[in-house]
């Protein structure tokens, strides 16, 4: 009986320890799906370092409506997410922000070092 009631204090123990953390592990899903950005339905597309992780490093592209490619690369941990973009008129812009938690479908909003906010979400 002892051996019984030393498991339970461990566990509980252990799961009041473990607090946000556990809480604030997220695993966005971002390549090989389309993301609509909510200026002039822009597009991104991801290539995700370790694709199944709470944690990546991330590169991709925005295309306009126009045709024209702008490149960049960013971060993910949990929600938090940032990326810089590496080429076209926001070169060298960062945008850093979130992901929604519990957005349906996935939806990060962030903000560039110029002003501009973006919301983006994966398309269906």
């Amino acid at each position: 009986m002892k051996a019984k009631n030393l498991v339970i204090v461990f566990l509980i123990t252990f799961m009041a320890s473990c607090g946000a953390e556990v809480v604030a592990i997220f695993i966005p899903l971002l390549s090989a799906v389309r993301w609509d950005s909510d200026r002039n339905s822009q597009f991104f597309f991801f290539t995700v370092a370790n694709e199944g992780k709470n944690e990546s490093d991330f590169s991709g592209n925005e295309v306009d409506d126009g045709g024209s490619v702008r490149s960049f690369e960013g971060h993910y941990k949990n929600y938090d997410v940032n990326f810089t973009f590496t080429s076209g008129p926001e070169e060298t812009v960062k945008y850093t922000g979130k992901f929604i938690k519990d957005a349906n479908p996935q939806r990060m909003e962030v903000t560039g070092t110029n002003g501009v906010k973006l919301k983006i979400t994966r398309s269906q």
